[in-house]
């Protein structure tokens, strides 16, 4: 709850890079999210993805390649409170691209500019969870400088193990 507030209120300070053919979503573009959303991952998180789409609209974004959505980027804000204050992370909530733009670095280019747009406002460090299969995302992932820290079961899906990786920007 506590971490909700906060990241809500360092939400309210968040500072925007202009970005190319990357564009904050609206509410036209949800349907078309949902449908590239429901193409590499459990129709389940859906739901989440909706009440996030509200929530963290600021932090949520579509590339285009001219008037279609080729992919999306939604992370949400992880503070952490220490002795020496407080500290900025995020959480890569979901990275998809259609089928059609794989390949073509679209996935990189969200990534850069979202990781561009985090350093600016002092997150020091971004977390990510991959599928252990998602052999294409992990590789892009290593080369944009993110570390495996572990693996885990249960957050990629029932029974499916995942890596959760780190990249620090500090």
């Amino acid at each position: 709850m506590l971490r909700d507030t906060i990241g809500g209120f360092i939400l309210n300070e968040w500072k925007h890079i202009d970005k190319e053919n990357i564009v904050p979503v609206d509410e036209t573009m949800l349907s078309e999210i949902l449908r590239i959303q429901a193409e590499g991952f459990d129709s389940k998180n859906q739901k989440k993805l909706l009440k996030y789409s509200k929530k963290l609209r600021k932090i949520f974004y579509v590339i285009k390649k001219q008037d279609r959505i080729a992919g999306y980027c939604i992370y949400y804000l992880k503070p952490e409170l220490s002795f020496k204050g407080l500290k900025k992370k995020s959480v890569i909530y979901s990275i998809a691209i259609d089928k059609e733009f794989r390949g073509m670095g679209y996935g990189r280019k969200l990534l850069e500019e979202s990781i561009k747009e985090m350093k600016l406002n002092g997150v020091s460090s971004t977390l990510l969870y991959v599928n252990v299969n998602n052999t294409l995302a992990i590789r892009l992932y290593k080369k944009m400088g993110f570390k495996i820290i572990k693996k885990i079961e249960g957050i990629c899906g029932q029974k499916e193990e995942c890596y959760i990786m780190e990249l620090k920007l500090t």
